[in-house]
Formats: structure tokens, C-alpha cells, sequence
């Protein structure tokens, strides 16, 4: 009878650690690396500005990877703004080589568009391209 009992609780036991650790697993999933992902679409800065700036286009581009290409207008501590449309906050420390009016390629997540600032929001960016 105390054996009975005794298999019941380690089997009880090993059901609970085994539900414990799938439920660790499905909820601490591993972060995604933007830069090894392939890029769901290619746009320029005024097109996806575009875009996203009409209610019905958000969620085509939101949380997707994205290239973007455009001139730099603004550079900020590791991140940069494309036509003064497009804000994109690099994964990783930036090169100094980085220009105003200069010509740029990213690929980077699309966070989605901020209405009070009217930018488009890029996050986990890296420089494809920078002529």
C-alpha cells in the first residue's frame, strides 16, 4: 500500500515539474535577431511613412522586418531619422561615418507610427547600406 502511495506522488510530482517547465518555456521565449531574419518588405522612408499614417495599413508593417531607404536628416546617441519621417534606433553602436543628407539602406522591426511626432518608429536597426 506505501508503495502505491509513494509512485502516485512521484508521478504527481513529475507531472507538475514537467507542466512547470513547459509553462517557463512557452512564456520566456528566446528575443528575436532582427538582423538574421529575413526582410518582409522593402520601402522607402516616404512610403512607409505613408503607410502607416493611414489606420488601415498599421498592422501590414508592425512587427515585421523592414529595409528602408532614404537620406539622413537627423542623427541622435545610436539612432537616426530617414526624410524626417522615419526614426530608427539601432540595435548596436553606429560608425561616426554617418551624415546629414547622406543616403542610408536599414533593415530593422517596424514599431509602428507616432501620432503626436507624425514619425514612423524602427527599432533593432542595422545599416545595410551607407554610401
Amino acid at each position: 500500500m506505501r508503495g502505491k502511495k509513494l509512485y502516485a506522488v512521484l508521478a504527481v510530482v513529475l507531472v507538475l515539474l514537467i507542466l512547470a517547465i513547459s509553462m517557463y518555456n512557452y512564456i520566456y521565449k528566446g528575443h528575436r535577431d532582427i538582423s538574421t531574419e529575413q526582410v518582409a518588405f522593402t520601402v522607402s522612408a516616404t512610403k512607409i511613412h505613408m503607410d502607416l499614417s493611414k489606420e488601415d495599413k498599421v498592422a501590414k508593417y508592425v512587427d515585421q522586418v523592414v529595409q528602408i531607404e532614404g537620406k539622413i536628416t537627423a542623427i541622435e546617441q545610436n539612432a537616426v531619422v530617414i526624410d524626417d519621417k522615419v526614426q530608427i534606433n539601432f540595435s548596436k553602436e553606429v560608425s561616426n561615418d554617418l551624415t546629414i543628407a547622406r543616403p542610408i539602406t536599414i533593415k530593422g522591426r517596424c514599431v509602428g507610427y507616432d501620432d503626436l511626432l507624425e514619425l514612423v518608429k524602427i527599432d533593432q536597426a542595422t545599416v545595410v547600406h551607407n554610401n
